[in-house]
C-alpha cells in the first residue's frame, strides 16, 4: 500500500496521459500542416486535394468516438490505447511509402481510427477513474499534451523535411507514436486504483476490511450517478450538452482554421499572423489546466459557462483587430478560453452521468463536437467566398456561443428516474 508521503499513483497516470495526447495531437495533425505544401509538389496534387486529406482523419476520429467509448467501458483504457497507438502508429510509418494521394486518404482513414482509440475518449475514461475532487486539473494537466504536441511536432516535422525528406519525417512520427503510445502506456496504465489497492485522489480508506469488501466498479464512482448510455440520452441534459458542445465546436474550428487569413485581411504581415495563430494554441495550454482547476473548486458547468463567455469576448475583440496591439490581445482571450473547451468535456459528462458508462456518452459528445469541428471552416471558407469577408461568418459564431451558453444554463443534473426498482 502506498503511504501519503509517496507520489499518488494517478499522478503517473496523468503523465503516461499527458504523452498520448502529446502525439495524438501532434503526430497525426499539426504535423500535417507542415506537410502539406510538401505532399502538394511531391504528389503533383491540388491544395483541395490534399486538405481532404486531414477531412477524412477528422471526420474518422469524430465517427469512431463512441465506439471507442464503448470498448474503454468494457476492455478498459489501457487495451484500447495501445491497441490504438500500434494502428496509427503503423499507418504513419506507411505513409513514407506513399505515391498518390489515394494513399493518403486510405492511410489517414486508419490513422483516425488509431488516434480514436490513442485519444481522448480512453484517456478521460482513465483519469475519471482515478481522480474525483481533483479530476480538473488531472485532466487539465494532460490535455496540455495537445498543446506541447503542436508545439514541439510541428517544428521537428519541419526540420526532419529539410535535413532529410517528407518520407522520413513520417518514419520518425512514426515511432515516436508507437513509443509513446505503447511500453508507457503497457507498463503504467492501470484501468482503477481500486485495481492496486487504491482509492480515487490518493485518499487512504477507513479501514483495510472495510474497503476489501467494497467492490472496484462502485467504489470508482462513489457518489456519482451511474448512468447507463440508453437512459442518459433519454434524458435533456445530455441533448443540451451535446447542442452546446457542438456550436463550440463549430466556432472554434471555423476561427482556427481562418485566424492567419483573417489578420492578414486587417493588414497584418503574414508572418505575424503565423505566429498569433502559433501563439493561439499555445495559450490554450494555460487555459486547460487553469480551467480544470477552477472546475474542481467551483463546478465543471459554471467554469464552462465563464470559459463559454469569454471566448465570446475573445471573438468580438478579434472581430475588432485593426492594429497588431488588438490582435494579440484578442488572441490572448479567445486562445486562453479556448484551451479550457477540451479539458471541460469530460469533466461536465462524468458531473451529470457519473461513470457507469462514461467512456461511451462522452464519446457521443466528442462526435458532436468534431461534427461542428467539421462544419466550421467550411462554413467560414464558404461565406468568405461569397462575401470577401468574415465579420458576418464569425458573429455567426459568437450567436453559436450564446445557443451553447444557454443550452448549458438551462442542463441540470439529471436524476435518475428511471434506475428507481
Amino acid at each position: 500500500m502506498l503511504r501519503n508521503r509517496q507520489t499518488f499513483y494517478g499522478w503517473w497516470i496523468v503523465a503516461v496521459s499527458f504523452l498520448v495526447l502529446f502525439v495524438h495531437a501532434g503526430a497525426a495533425f499539426y504535423s500535417f500542416g507542415v506537410l502539406r505544401d510538401v505532399l502538394e509538389d511531391e504528389l503533383e496534387a491540388s491544395s483541395a486535394a490534399i486538405s481532404g486529406v486531414v477531412s477524412i482523419y477528422m471526420v474518422v476520429l469524430g465517427l469512431t468516438a463512441p465506439l471507442a467509448g464503448k470498448l474503454t467501458d468494457k476492455y478498459g483504457p489501457k487495451n484500447v490505447i495501445v491497441v490504438g497507438g500500434v494502428i496509427g502508429g503503423a499507418a504513419l510509418l506507411l505513409c513514407s511509402l506513399s505515391t498518390a494521394v489515394w494513399h493518403l486518404y486510405l492511410l489517414y482513414f486508419v490513422i483516425g481510427i488509431g488516434m480514436s482509440g490513442a485519444g481522448f475518449v480512453p484517456i478521460t475514461v482513465a483519469l475519471s477513474n482515478w481522480f474525483t475532487r481533483r479530476r480538473g486539473m488531472a485532466i487539465g494537466v494532460a490535455t496540455v499534451g495537445v498543446a506541447l504536441g503542436a508545439i514541439a511536432l510541428a517544428p521537428l516535422t519541419n526540420f526532419v523535411i529539410e535535413s532529410a525528406s517528407w518520407q522520413a519525417s513520417y518514419v520518425v512520427l512514426g515511432v515516436i507514436t508507437l513509443i509513446c503510445c505503447v511500453l508507457p502506456v503497457m507498463l503504467v496504465m492501470k484501468t482503477r486504483p481500486q485495481d492496486m489497492g487504491l482509492l480515487p485522489d490518493g485518499e487512504q480508506p477507513v479501514a483495510v476490511a472495510e474497503s476489501a469488501t467494497v467492490p472496484a466498479e462502485e467504489s470508482a464512482g462513489a457518489g456519482e450517478p451511474g448512468w447507463t448510455t440508453s437512459t442518459a440520452i433519454r434524458t435533456l441534459p445530455y441533448w443540451l450538452t451535446l447542442v452546446a458542445f457542438f456550436f463550440v465546436g463549430m466556432a472554434i474550428a471555423g476561427v482556427l482554421q481562418h485566424e492567419k487569413k483573417f489578420f492578414e485581411d486587417v493588414g497584418i504581415a503574414a508572418a505575424t499572423a503565423s505566429l498569433a495563430l502559433g501563439f493561439t494554441g499555445g495559450i490554450g495550454g494555460v487555459g486547460k489546466v487553469t480551467f480544470g482547476y477552477l472546475a474542481d473548486k467551483i463546478s465543471p458547468k459554471r467554469t464552462a459557462l465563464v470559459c463559454f463567455a469569454l471566448q465570446i469576448v475573445g471573438l468580438v475583440l478579434l472581430l475588432n483587430t485593426e492594429s497588431a496591439a488588438m490582435m494579440w490581445v484578442s488572441v490572448a482571450v479567445f486562445g486562453f478560453a479556448m484551451g479550457g473547451n477540451i479539458a471541460l468535456q469530460p469533466l461536465i459528462i462524468g458531473d451529470f452521468f457519473g461513470l457507469a458508462s462514461f467512456g461511451t456518452i462522452f464519446g457521443s459528445i466528442v462526435l458532436a463536437a468534431a461534427v461542428g469541428s467539421a462544419l466550421g471552416p467550411v462554413l467560414a471558407g464558404a461565406m468568405y467566398d461569397a462575401l470577401d469577408s468574415y465579420n458576418v461568418v464569425f458573429t455567426i459564431f459568437i450567436i453559436g456561443y450564446a445557443v451553447a451558453l444557454a443550452a448549458l444554463v438551462l442542463a441540470r443534473r439529471p436524476k435518475p428516474k428511471t434506475q428507481a426498482p
